[in-house]
């Protein structure tokens, strides 16, 4: 059926063909147009995007046939007729034969450019389909090439530079200019250009004039660097452009290229804070003197200087003072309580600061903690910001404010002892106790009273009070006051004498108890840190200093370096720093030599600010120049990261936790440096508003990241730190659930600590123990080795855990919590022999039977004997009995083929057996010695040697020493089993 489809398909093809093929081709095709030229020739009118392939005609391109039939009437294709010079680049594609519609493309690997030829101009004729084919008349088209937006304008410089002088505003500052490789109108055309530089004060116009759209001032910034783009009209843009625009001064008196901020690295050294600084001087007499003070703010910085590494406590184990002086106002929580509901200030990065308001807040010191009386020799210190009202009338008005007062504590209102503000004045008071009947009407030193300014700048200082009766020393900041006429005034009286009305005194911080009152008065207002007492002897001058060394100062070593009439001096705090000459070049060439330095290794980061004030006398006129301003921002440092390792686990007997059982014996303390956080964003982060003009230079972010790579490049030569580089100073043991002290408790190593003058303190509580005080770390492991945990009833023990952790700087470095598990074993470990092993089996079940299951609260649980592990105890044991028996007889076996006997030589030595179970050959020593060796790797290798240690300790080992004694008199034995029965 299929077939016969086919063939009659194909015959009808063929006929059709056939008679095609026999028609008549009478008539021309005819190409069809709207519009034709003058001679009537039809024109076709198209355009082509350069970049595009098909021509868009201004009519359809159409031809028709007037035959009638067959393949004359069908339009077959058009051809494409050029001038014989120039090739056409197009050529011309059916539609749609029987409508003879076509379309002009764009031939194959042709490409067209704007740039190089707009128009072209072709014929083209249509052909038919007949056995001979017939062609129209030619039809002529135009050929448009429309412009695509290809090139983006081009500068033909790549940076510019113009200046302009400060307060003044141009029409025009520099002119740029952009050309477009585009042809077209359309798009080689520059339709604008932009400033594309953020926030700068300059714009441009279309024609490509800069200008400043504002006065602008050196003293703001020395030059611009701004950013300018050119775009075509099709909306592309070119490269930017740079246009660097320095501004330019008129001479103004003060100082230039000071730099207006510094970055600091930790532990980088002493860094030159100014060292391109020149001072322009515009009047034209020469100066008689040029003075200079620098000064670098700390103020905000801890108390008053980057000094609070470590708390004060620890601060003065590391400068050496005395171990004696009693801190008044300790941190709450250590085994003190009376501060714990003082208001406390910021101390995360030091010690405790405490407020008083000045109204309702003081606090008492018990007796316990101090004995109230104080002889001739002491020394009182504390930190203290005091302010004070600047009213003169409330300043005449001032009430006293008592820091530190020891009165009546009950009958009378007589104060023994005091320190406290009076408006301007620091004073102190000492009413000595009468000592016999000829010393009571005897006048006295008995009040010191100093007139100095720090007492109310509401800023962190120093005061020690040094008494050698009856000498009194005042040290402000480290540094003694020298006493004269207007700063220091004495005041005598007589002692306090005895009375009956008086049982008790009272020694108070924060205000003073009125006795007779019963009640609190004349309180401190201000913040008070580190408040302590020395008895019966005075804090050395180098403690006093050693307790105030400021870690940042300022930085001169040019002394030597000076000419003739020039001074140069410092604070006592190295923070201000002073020129003075007649020549302003020897006054420049000082303070290039000025430097800023932080010793601190980990210091506190963020902005210390730098200013400078200089002053020129020229003709008996003095000129106070403008203030020099700058900032020095102390970058973030390496990051230590405290790490705590050893056993997680710990097999304690019972007879180990009664006397005491070192449960961190294997811990170890290291420390690892690392980055914390991107460098660069830290720097942008820290920089506040005021600094905000500084981002917007574009070698701000270069720089910081140059100081990131220079800290990773150190950080890589040194991935350790020396064990005195970072002190700890806590470590606690936080003991879960909290100790019970009716059955257990902790213990430090004091001989340890006591033998290596360690400046170490430890206390305990149920929570746990703490350790206290900056010392090394290979210290602190030590100590932490020989902590010990007794448990006086460790039968009901289970296990017990406790987590350590350990810190440094206040807890500003933490390390891990390290959690570790003692775990109480309530059976001793079996050492079975051959000739015992019926009576290990039967040692074994009754110890099974006595220590049963224990239970999570420590209790043993009688209900669950714990068959299973007897079953299999007696299996190991029965095969261990089996490996030695087996032992034995190979080596007897081996023995007998190799001995060698020496009977005669010592036939008088015995050896008393008659505890023995076992016999034993008495010509086989070779065999006990070797049987002997055989049996001590037979021990559970699992034991530590702290156990073994400990599991022996508590025997008596007098019977070994005997028995070792007769091996050593007696050599080599023989045996007499005659007595020995089998």
């Amino acid at each position: 059926m299929i077939r016969r489809t086919y063939l009659y398909l194909l015959c009808l093809f063929l006929t059709e063909y056939v008679i095609c093929m026999s028609e008549p081709n009478i008539h021309d095709p005819v190409i069809v147009s709207r519009i034709k030229n003058k001679r009537g020739v039809p024109v076709f009118r198209g355009t082509i995007l350069e970049n595009e392939s098909s021509v868009q005609l201004d009519q359809p391109l159409q031809a028709t046939d007037a035959d009638e039939m067959g393949g004359a009437k069908i339009i077959c294709g058009y051809r494409t007729l050029s001038a014989k010079r120039s090739s056409c680049p197009f050529t011309v594609q059916m539609i749609d034969r029987k409508k003879g519609t076509a379309e002009i493309k764009l031939k194959e690997g042709q490409k067209l450019n704007f740039e190089k030829r707009i128009r072209y101009k072709f014929s083209v004729v249509a052909y038919d389909c007949g056995e001979i084919a017939r062609e129209s008349d030619r039809a002529v088209v135009y050929v448009k090439v429309l412009d695509v937006d290809e090139f983006s304008p081009k500068f033909e410089k790549t940076n510019l530079f113009a200046d302009l002088r400060e307060g003044k505003v141009y029409d025009s500052l520099v002119k740029v200019q952009a050309i477009d490789q585009d042809e077209s109108q359309q798009y080689g055309k520059i339709c604008s250009y932009e400033v594309i530089t953020p926030g700068v004060p300059f714009s441009v116009d279309n024609e490509g004039t800069v200008k400043n759209t504002r006065a602008l001032y050196y003293n703001e910034m020395h030059s611009y660097i701004i950013q300018v783009v050119a775009k075509d009209c099709g909306g592309k843009k070119s490269k930017p452009i740079s246009i660097n625009i320095r501004v330019k001064e008129v001479c103004k008196n003060g100082w230039k290229d000071f730099p207006s901020a510094m970055e600091y690295l930790p532990q980088s050294g002493a860094q030159k804070i100014a060292p391109n600084a020149h001072l322009d001087w515009c009047d034209g007499c020469v100066p008689e003197k040029v003075s200079l003070k620098m000064h670098l703010a700390t103020k905000h910085i801890g108390k008053g200087c980057d000094r609070d590494t470590y708390s004060i406590a620890s601060q003065r184990k590391l400068c050496g003072a005395s171990g004696e002086s009693i801190d008044l106002l300790p941190s709450p929580g250590v085994g003190t309580g009376w501060t714990k509901n003082l208001p406390t200030d910021d101390g995360k990065e030091s010690d405790q600061i405490f407020f008083f308001d000045g109204k309702t807040n003081a606090v008492e010191v018990p007796k316990a903690s101090f004995n109230h009386t104080l002889h001739k020799h002491f020394t009182i210190s504390t930190w203290m910001k005091h302010t004070f009202s600047e009213d003169t009338e409330a300043k005449k008005k001032a009430q006293k404010e008592h820091i530190l007062c020891n009165s009546d504590g009950d009958g009378m209102d007589r104060h023994h002892y005091s320190m406290f503000v009076h408006g301007e004045k620091f004073v102190f008071l000492l009413r000595r106790e009468a000592e016999d009947e000829t010393d009571m009407d005897v006048f006295k030193p008995a009040e010191w009273r100093w007139h100095i300014p720090q007492i109310n700048d509401n800023q962190w200082h120093h005061y020690a009070v040094s008494v050698d009766f009856p000498e009194v020393r005042l040290y402000i900041d480290g540094m003694l006051l020298i006493p004269d006429t207007s700063n220091e005034e004495i005041l005598d009286d007589w002692p306090i004498h005895n009375s009956k009305k008086v049982h008790f005194t009272k020694l108070v911080v924060g205000a003073c108890w009125q006795g007779k009152e019963n009640e609190f008065g004349k309180y401190f207002h201000g913040y008070l840190a580190g408040l302590s007492i020395l008895k019966d002897k005075t804090e050395s001058e180098r403690v006093i200093r050693c307790l105030n060394d400021c870690k940042e100062n300022l930085e001169f070593h040019a002394l030597s370096e000076m000419e003739s009439g020039t001074s140069v001096s410092f604070n006592s705090e190295m923070t201000e720093f002073s020129i003075t000459s007649h020549n302003i070049t020897e006054v420049e060439r000082l303070l290039h030599e000025v430097s800023y330095i932080n010793s601190r290794r980990y210091p506190t980061p963020g902005r210390r600010n730098v200013d400078m004030r200089t002053s020129i006398l020229c003709k008996e006129k003095e000129t106070i120049l403008p203030l020099s301003e700058s900032y020095i921002m102390v970058q973030q440092s390496t990051q230590p990261t405290l790490t705590i390792q050893g056993k997680s686990n710990i097999d304690a007997s019972v007879k180990d936790l009664k006397a005491g059982r070192r449960v961190f014996e294997d811990i170890g303390i290291n420390v690892d440096m690392h980055i914390q956080g991107d460098f660069v964003d830290e720097i942008l982060d820290d920089t506040n508003n005021a600094v905000q003009d500084d981002l917007n230079n574009l070698n701000y972010r270069a720089k910081a990241y140059k100081l990131q790579k220079k800290l990773e490049k150190k950080l890589k030569s040194q991935k350790t730190v020396p064990d005195d580089a970072l002190l700890l100073d806590r470590c606690t043991i936080k003991a879960e659930p909290p100790l019970d002290f009716h059955v257990e408790h902790m213990t430090v190593p004091v001989d340890i600590m006591t033998q290596f003058n360690m400046k170490l303190e430890s206390s305990e509580t149920n929570s746990g123990l703490q350790i206290t005080n900056a010392d090394k770390m290979k210290n602190y492991e030590l100590v932490l080795q020989g902590v010990t945990y007794v448990h006086s009833n460790a039968e009901m023990l289970s296990s017990r855990k406790f987590v350590l952790s350990c810190s440094s700087q206040n807890g500003r470095f933490i390390s891990n919590d390290f959690l570790i598990k003692v775990v109480a074993m309530h059976q001793e470990p079996v050492q079975p022999v051959a000739a015992h092993a019926e009576k290990s089996v039967q040692h074994v079940q009754q110890s099974q039977h006595m220590n049963m299951p224990v239970n999570s609260m420590g209790m043993v649980n009688s209900s669950s004997p714990n068959v299973g592990m007897v079953a299999i105890i007696v299996v190991c044991v029965g095969f261990l009995m089996f490996m030695i028996i087996l032992g034995v007889i190979r080596i007897r076996a081996t023995h007998r083929r190799t001995q060698v006997v020496q009977v005669e030589d010592k036939l008088d030595m015995e050896w008393d057996n008659t505890e023995l179970n076992i016999t034993e050959n008495p010509m086989e020593k070779e065999v006990f010695d070797y049987e002997e060796e055989v049996r001590k790797p037979l021990q559970d290798d699992s034991d530590s040697d702290d156990d073994i240690s400990s599991y022996h300790d508590n025997s008596d080992s007098s019977g070994e020493e005997e028995e070792t004694e007769r091996k050593q008199k007696m050599g080599d034995l023989e045996w007499d089993d005659s007595t020995m029965s089998i």
